[in-house]
């Protein structure tokens, strides 16, 4: 049962008119993250990523986002959505011991670009799972970030500031990423 509906969900998402490809990479001081996606039209985007720090963490999520307000990245207002994201990874702690993490997030993403002949937008996003959607050794998962984004819809350079946390059963908050970082998104 679960498999047809699975496989009901992904013949919808794939059957969409027009699908751009993006591929995004990020990185920090302590981190880098490689991302790859597809978007339907513009309203709804799917995203898969990977996620790997200098402590040891690795993070690999998978989420889709219902876009509203414009939809695509050349809409000249202000635009956003909300969606799920689901997280599965190995959680470094500074003790060096390592737990296995799950969560299912719901969260949403804000788009605000200015008036100006280069494209620039102020981006803001979180997702946060509460105890119920959180698996295996984790009781909370929140991630939070805020970029600029500046360039053409095609190819854009962003710099933003951003923290993923995970609070994990006896140990507490974790946080897996809490900083700067700055990256490179192509749409194709």
């Amino acid at each position: 049962m679960l498999l047809g509906r699975l496989l009901a969900v992904s013949l919808l998402l794939l059957s969409s008119p027009a699908f751009a490809g993006l591929f995004n990479l990020n990185v920090s001081n302590s981190a880098a993250q490689f991302e790859a996606g597809a978007s339907a039209d513009g309203s709804s985007e799917t995203k898969g990523s990977y996620y790997y720090n200098d402590q040891g963490s690795r993070l690999l999520d998978g989420s889709l986002l219902v876009k509203g307000g414009g939809g695509d990245d050349s809409a000249s207002g202000p635009s956003g959505g909300g969606g799920a994201k689901v997280i599965i990874g190995d959680v470094a702690r500074q003790s060096g011991a390592k737990n296995l993490a799950a969560a299912v997030a719901l969260g949403g993403q804000v788009s605000v670009p200015l008036p100006s002949s280069t494209p620039i937008a102020f981006v803001g996003e979180f997702f946060s799972s509460l105890r119920i959607t959180s698996y295996i050794n984790a009781n909370h998962f929140s991630q939070f970030a805020l970029r600029v984004e500046m360039g053409p819809p095609q190819a854009k350079f962003f710099i933003g500031y951003r923290e993923i946390t995970f609070s994990i059963t006896g140990a507490g908050d974790v946080a897996v990423d809490k900083g700067s970082y700055m990256g490179v998104m192509f749409k194709f």
